[in-house]
């Protein structure tokens, strides 16, 4: 496993915008950078898995023992909205053609192009540390993010209902700017 510095909020913007000229591109990289998921959940993530609550966009993911419904940025689901309208509707997936390798190898592909040294768990971890250094708390994170080992005892680690939608704005303003394309 390459060990590589971590990637800062800009560069990952830049990754992401780089990504617009194609929306599976765009919503799959969305998918680490906006939402925060790990790769292997976003490839293997349903059209049922996307919704809207209370008209708030929220994805269903985790794993089977672990599974977590969180908000997600705006711009992460007209991402996904776009996908949904391109695609014919034959794919039992989200993002159709996507798969771990292909994400990584897009992700590497950008990176180059913008002279960086980037991979797909350098953008999750940007999200991360963007929430962390936004001083959202920590049970918070792991929540969102789906870092908790155990399920989670809301009597025991105070995750308060609507935690989501903080952190989801937090993303969003974070990595989505006009003027990252060119690095100014």
């Amino acid at each position: 496993m390459l060990d590589r510095p971590p990637v800062s909020a800009k560069d990952a913007a830049r990754v992401l915008a780089t990504a617009a000229d194609d929306p599976l591109e765009y919503a799959s990289v969305a998918m680490l950078v906006l939402v925060g998921l790990r790769p292997s959940e976003a490839v293997v993530l349903r059209p049922e898995d996307y919704a809207q609550e209370k008209g708030r966009p929220v994805l269903s993911t985790g794993t089977f023992s672990h599974p977590r419904t969180i908000e997600i940025a705006p711009t992460a689901a007209r991402a996904l909205d776009m996908v949904i309208e391109s695609s014919d509707g034959s794919s039992e997936f989200l993002l159709p053609g996507m798969s771990d390798t292909r994400l990584v190898r897009l992700v590497r592909s950008i990176g180059r192009g913008l002279e960086l040294d980037v991979g797909v768990h350098q953008l999750r971890e940007a999200a991360v540390r963007v929430g962390l250094e936004d001083g959202t708390p920590v049970q918070h994170i792991e929540a969102y993010f789906g870092f908790s080992k155990a399920p989670g005892r809301r009597d025991l680690v105070p995750v308060r209902e609507g935690y989501d939608h903080s952190l989801a704005q937090v993303l969003e303003e974070t990595f989505v700017a006009a003027d990252v394309r060119g690095g100014r």
